[in-house]
């Protein structure tokens, strides 16, 4: 069953609400990213990029957790609902939804959200330099295409409620 259009509209503004933070806290990371990627990082600038990271995950995530509410609503294996909400956007669901994640943006996401997991989870977690380095890079990497698909899908919603009389 298709969710009604104001369901939809919402989960439109709800995802235009996580763009708007993944963008400020975007912002963010890029001055910070020559401290993290110079020879000799401070811990401060370490510790500053992981939490953004963290966070830039936590917000795509709530868009993730919004998409799967609104239109499959169920998790199988509650011990592992992070992974199977991430696997979850990149199907195309037909006659319920499309992706909502281009399959090329898979393995960098998978590796964001352990990373984000072992920094939310372990009080005693040493951040690795070079690793935290090459998050951020590939961040960088994959941020616009991030950007794009939430975007689109967002978009998608509200052609569909526009074109309903």
């Amino acid at each position: 069953m298709k969710p009604e259009l104001p369901r939809l509209a919402a989960l439109s503004a709800v995802i235009g609400q996580d763009l708007s933070a993944i963008r400020r806290l975007d912002a963010e990371l890029t001055t910070l990213r020559a401290g993290v990627t110079a020879a000799q990082p401070a811990f401060r600038d370490l510790a500053a990029a992981a939490y953004l990271l963290h966070n830039l995950y936590n917000a795509m995530e709530n868009a993730f957790e919004q998409i799967s509410r609104t239109f499959e609503n169920h998790i199988t294996d509650p011990a592992q609902w992070h992974k199977e909400l991430l696997g979850k956007m990149f199907l195309d669901i037909p006659t319920v939804r499309p992706a909502v994640l281009p399959p090329e943006l898979r393995g960098f996401l998978s590796e964001l959200r352990a990373f984000r997991h072992i920094f939310r989870h372990s009080y005693d977690y040493e951040l690795d330099a070079e690793r935290l380095g090459d998050l951020v890079q590939a961040w960088t990497g994959h941020r616009d295409a991030i950007l794009d698909a939430l975007t689109a899908f967002a978009d998608c919603l509200m052609v569909q409620v526009r074109k309903e009389p």
